[in-house]
């Protein structure tokens, strides 16, 4: 089957940026929604029922759209591989880490396990072992440890370890594993052809049928390997969708938000936690939408001063010294000497 050739110019591939600000815009909805839950008692109904059809999709897409960048990023040399990360993941996951404690309080900081998981930053410090366990299995194909990761997650019950993807424990960091090596395992035909109708209706129907299931039983759906598949095949059908949708004003916005998402992923949640704690908003629809657009402002907010804020989400990189330029003892040929040469 001949895979249609994307309308999207080769040098960046605009679906993925699409996708990756769709997924944080649902990422932050679905916070708000818990959230409001917890200090308001209760959240829009509508809004309730979304959460849950479209929580088994989100964390999957923000990873396999993370996935598709290994191949390029192995490219650097090693030390520069690590250091990139270390100060594009780590630093980030631990300051944010640490920016929770004051907010969701301090007697959170004597627990290792909520340092691993960090309430919302253990996404930062999964891709980092992600992007490590990349590089020491860099002669692997990614496709093979997608593979391994859905053959550890089937077998963990069979250890008498019972799944657990909400708790405490890192065990989501196997579940998890999957999308991220998916994603680069797919990346060139990904990139280099658009999903064929044939495919994308099917994969849209299963996706479709996946999130009914997941808001009517009102938790994820977890069967072993069947979940895993289905989800993946589900951001496949997304990213199909997101390839055939033409550039308009509408989606701009939401491109761009994805060119910045480990900023608004950052932003947003101490962003909500500190509106619905100090903020005595009886809750209703108006409420939490009124909540999700000042949330959105802010992290819109927080990307425009990004250049003076850079430290929040990176470690700053030293400033390499100018080379010097070594004056030569012959003088170097004009134009018309040089074109003699020809």
């Amino acid at each position: 089957m001949n895979f249609p050739t994307p309308p999207t110019a080769p040098e960046r591939q605009h679906w993925m940026d699409l996708l990756r600000g769709g997924a944080i815009l649902l990422v932050i909805a679905h916070h708000l929604r818990l959230v409001q839950q917890i200090w308001d008692g209760s959240a829009p109904w509508a809004m309730v029922e979304l959460s849950e059809a479209l929580a088994p999709f989100r964390m999957p897409a923000l990873l396999f759209a993370s996935g598709m960048l290994l191949t390029r990023s192995l490219e650097k040399p090693t030390g520069r591989y690590l250091t990139g990360k270390v100060r594009s993941l780590l630093w980030p996951w631990l300051l944010w880490s640490a920016i929770m404690l004051p907010i969701l309080g301090w007697v959170n900081g004597a627990d290792p396990l909520w340092w691993i998981n960090g309430l919302y930053t253990w996404f930062l410090m999964a891709l980092f072992l992600y992007y490590v366990g990349g590089l020491l299995a860099r002669w692997i194909p990614p496709g093979w440890i997608a593979l391994a990761s859905v053959a550890v997650w089937t077998a963990l019950p069979l250890l008498g370890i019972e799944h657990d993807v909400d708790g405490p424990r890192p065990d989501k960091f196997i579940y998890y594993a999957v999308y991220f090596f998916a994603g680069a395992a797919l990346r060139n035909v990904l990139t280099a052809r658009m999903i064929p109708l044939a495919l994308l209706a099917p994969a849209l129907s299963l996706a479709a049928a996946w999130a009914l299931w997941a808001a009517l039983s009102d938790i994820e759906p977890s069967v072993p390997v069947v979940t895993q598949v289905v989800v993946l095949v589900s951001v496949i059908a997304a990213i199909g969708l997101a390839q055939r949708l033409p550039r308009m004003r509408l989606t701009r916005p939401v491109e761009w938000l994805g060119r910045n998402s480990i900023v608004a992923y950052l932003v947003h949640l101490p962003v909500i936690e500190l509106l619905s704690r100090h903020l005595d908003v009886p809750p209703s629809a108006a409420s939490y939408l009124i909540f999700y657009l000042v949330t959105i402002g802010i992290c819109v907010l927080a990307i425009l001063i990004r250049p003076a804020t850079v430290f929040l989400y990176a470690w700053p990189a030293r400033r390499r010294a100018p080379e010097r330029i070594e004056q030569s003892s012959t003088p170097r040929p004009t134009f018309s000497s040089a074109a003699t040469r020809r």
